[in-house]
């Protein structure tokens, strides 16, 4: 017989609805400091500086790096692999974007992660699926092609003339959400803790862009904005996000933080648009619903344990 649960602290749930909130920031913030200092130059100092300082925060709390590098070799490499591949999939999917518009489809694109790590967890973690979440699925691609048909560059004549430079950003984005829906699951088949080897993670992702923008000219524009947003990236998203959430998830009421980070691409798309001052059309709203409505179709049709 298991004793009472330890009771929920209001404290911790704020915690985690910070994190979310921090998080819905993330295709603003990435996208502007990328115009100003360039894809690969922002985002290699960005993980840079915010794995320095998740390095430091760990060690603080007892994890040294040394502990970390003890972590078995295959969390190590494959979910490491998989964690940097998903911050060069998505800086490049919201830096390379042709205008603001699109990076707010490549965001909202990348929000497929939820459904595809739902769907995900079937294979890998050997969980039961209903019926329906077949469903969850179509109405999520329903959403992104809702959203892309809707926006003028994705019409069949200037989609000619456009070519790679309109599709890319959004295959990098998909392709970002495959990633990051088998890091999720990959993370708990290897029962690692949380946090885990993040912080050397986020140092991986930055030399990895790094190395690219060695091999890759842009340019680079310097302003007191870009030095915030490049600091409100390493310090809030990269580092106290992680570990708002961490606080929120043991302590706090993680129904709630888990229903309410189903939200995200509505909350993330209603920011990046007010931050980069884009109207969104009827179908990148539409888009959001229905992106949100399929991951939580998904989410009701895994089966419990």
């Amino acid at each position: 017989m298991t004793g009472p649960q330890a009771p929920t602290r209001p404290g911790a749930t704020a915690g985690g609805v910070a994190a979310l909130a921090v998080w819905s920031t993330s295709v603003a913030v990435v996208r502007s400091v990328s115009a100003s200092l360039g894809t690969l130059t922002a985002g290699a100092l960005a993980m840079g500086a915010g794995g320095l300082v998740a390095l430091a925060l760990a060690w603080a709390r007892g994890r040294p790096p040394k502990a970390m590098l003890a972590l078995p070799r295959k969390y190590l490499l494959v979910c490491g692999g998989l964690f940097v591949g998903y911050e060069v999939c998505i800086y490049g999917a919201l830096g390379w974007a042709a205008n603001d518009s699109i990076a707010l489809l490549a965001g909202l694109a990348n929000y497929l992660w939820p459904v595809l790590t739902v769907v995900l967890a079937v294979p890998i973690l050997h969980r039961r699926a209903r019926w329906w979440m077949a469903l969850g699925c179509l109405v999520a691609v329903a959403g992104i092609s809702a959203a892309v048909l809707d926006h003028p560059q994705f019409q069949w004549g200037q989609l000619r003339q456009a070519g790679p430079s309109a599709i890319g950003p959004l295959a990098l984005a998909v392709a970002g959400a495959l990633l990051w829906g088998l890091y999720c699951n990959l993370v708990r088949r290897c029962g690692q803790p949380e946090m885990g080897a993040v912080p050397l993670f986020l140092l991986g992702a930055a030399a990895t862009l790094g190395l690219m923008r060695l091999l890759h000219t842009e340019t680079t524009t310097w302003s007191a904005r870009s030095a915030a947003e490049l600091c409100f990236i390493a310090v809030a998203q990269s580092a106290l996000a992680y570990a708002l959430w961490e606080y929120g998830m043991r302590g706090g009421n993680h129904l709630l933080l888990g229903l309410l980070s189903y939200f995200l691409p509505i909350a993330a798309t209603a920011v990046a648009a007010t931050y980069l001052r884009v109207v969104p059309g009827g179908g990148l709203i539409v888009g959001c619903v229905l992106v949100t409505a399929g991951a939580l179709i998904c989410k009701s049709a895994l089966a419990e344990r």
